[in-house]
C-alpha cells in the first residue's frame, strides 16, 4: 500500500479588516474581528477589508471563533456604504451564518447561503470557503473541514468551470470583504477570523485575495 502525503502547507494572505472605522474590536494583527454586547438588546457590530477588488478572480476563507446560531453574516460590502454598526446587513453578498470552533447550541449549525435560502451544513471548526468572480458576476459558498484541503463546494458547484454560483448577476463596483457580528443576551461575544493562511486550495483560475 503507497501511502502519499499532501505537503501543500496553505498560501499566506494578505487582506485584512480595516481598523479605520471599524465597528468591531480588532486583534492578532486586524486579522480577527471580535464584538461583546452587555445587554439583552440586538446590536450590530462590523467591519471591511482595507482595500477593495473590482475584477478578477479571488478566494478567500473565514472562520467563526465564536457565535450564536443566525447571529454572524460575512461575504461583501460594495461600494463600502454597509453601516457598521447595523444589527442585520443591509447592502450584502453572502452566507447569513458561520460555524464555530466551540458552537454554544450544536455541533453544527444550518447555514443560508444563497437568495433562494437554500442551507449548507456546517460542522464544528469549519470555515467558510468563498469564490468571488467579478468579471463574470458570480459567488459561489464552500465548507472546508478543519486539516482538509480540498473545499466542498456547495450542491456540487464547481467555480473553475463557472457553473452552479450561489450568487449571479452581481453588479459591478468596489467588492470589499465584510462581516457583521451580531449579538444579544447579555455578555455575548461573537469572533471572526481571516486565517493567516489559506487551507484549501482555491480554484483553478482563482487567486489568493
Amino acid at each position: 500500500m503507497w501511502i502519499v502525503e499532501d505537503n501543500f502547507a496553505g498560501t499566506a494572505t494578505s487582506v485584512r479588516w480595516d481598523a479605520v472605522g471599524a465597528g468591531a474590536m480588532l486583534s492578532d494583527g486586524n486579522r480577527v474581528a471580535s464584538a461583546s454586547n452587555l445587554s439583552p438588546t440586538l446590536i450590530g457590530r462590523g467591519a471591511r477589508s482595507t482595500a477593495p477588488k473590482t475584477s478578477g478572480k479571488w478566494y478567500v476563507e473565514l472562520r467563526s471563533l465564536l457565535f450564536r446560531p443566525d447571529r454572524c453574516y460575512c461575504g461583501f460590502d460594495i461600494g463600502a456604504d454597509q453601516d457598521l454598526f447595523s444589527a442585520a446587513p443591509a447592502d450584502f453578498i453572502g452566507p447569513a451564518s458561520m460555524a464555530a470552533t466551540t458552537p454554544k447550541t450544536d455541533s453544527s449549525e444550518a447555514v443560508t447561503v444563497d437568495a433562494g435560502g437554500t442551507p449548507v451544513t456546517l460542522g464544528a471548526g469549519d470555515a467558510i470557503a468563498l469564490a468571488l468572480d467579478l468579471d463574470a458576476g458570480k459567488l459561489w459558498i464552500g465548507a472546508l473541514p478543519p486539516w482538509k484541503h480540498a473545499v466542498s463546494w456547495h450542491d456540487g458547484a464547481d467555480p473553475a468551470t463557472g457553473t452552479g454560483a450561489q450568487f449571479t448577476g452581481l453588479p459591478a463596483g468596489d467588492y470589499f470583504l465584510f462581516c457583521c457580528l451580531t449579538a444579544n443576551d447579555a455578555a455575548d461575544f461573537n469572533s471572526l477570523e481571516i486565517p493567516e493562511r489559506t487551507q484549501g486550495r482555491p480554484p483553478s483560475g482563482f487567486a489568493i485575495w
